[in-house]
């Protein structure tokens, strides 16, 4: 009888600790969907959009220490070496956002329409933004191109 019992624990165990390894590997989907409305950070030009498709989220509204996938379509068609970053207005200091493992805040453009899929952690308040950057403007005070703002800025705590 006490074989019988260690080898069920055992058993119990060895699934628990298989199923908190798959854990790990898919992350849980983020629940929330954020409706915004993003406003002109800097004015397109020509034909030139960000089109957001759809922003979920670990909550229901932009905050601290929570977890945003954005996905849209970037149409440029203005620049021949042009960039798009995900970025957060918080004032100087550590990192505002980090992209989580597999993603990234920088997307190249290239051709007519690039579409992206970003996630990332939110570090510190500011307010989040999409930007196209002529990565030929080498002016280190703004080579922003255009952009939108996705929200308002991330309540301090």
């Amino acid at each position: 009888m006490k074989t019988y019992t260690i080898i069920a624990t055992l058993a119990s165990t060895i699934l628990s600790l298989s199923g908190a390894a798959q854990a790990e590997d898919n992350p849980s989907p983020l629940p929330h969907k954020l409706n915004i409305t993003p406003e002109i950070k800097k004015a397109f030009h020509g034909q030139d959009a960000i089109e957001i498709r759809e922003i979920t989220g670990t909550s229901s509204k932009f905050q601290v220490g929570e977890t945003y996938r954005v996905t849209g379509v970037c149409h440029q068609s203005t620049l021949k070496n042009a960039q798009l970053y995900l970025g957060n207005t918080a004032e100087a200091g550590g990192d505002a956002i980090r992209a989580v493992a597999g993603s990234s805040l920088f997307i190249p453009l290239s051709g007519p329409s690039t579409e992206f899929d970003i996630t990332l952690a939110l570090l510190r308040p500011g307010i989040l933004h999409l930007t196209i950057y002529d990565m030929d403007n080498h002016n280190k005070t703004d080579n922003a191109h255009a952009g939108i703002y996705l929200g308002k800025v991330v309540d301090r705590h």
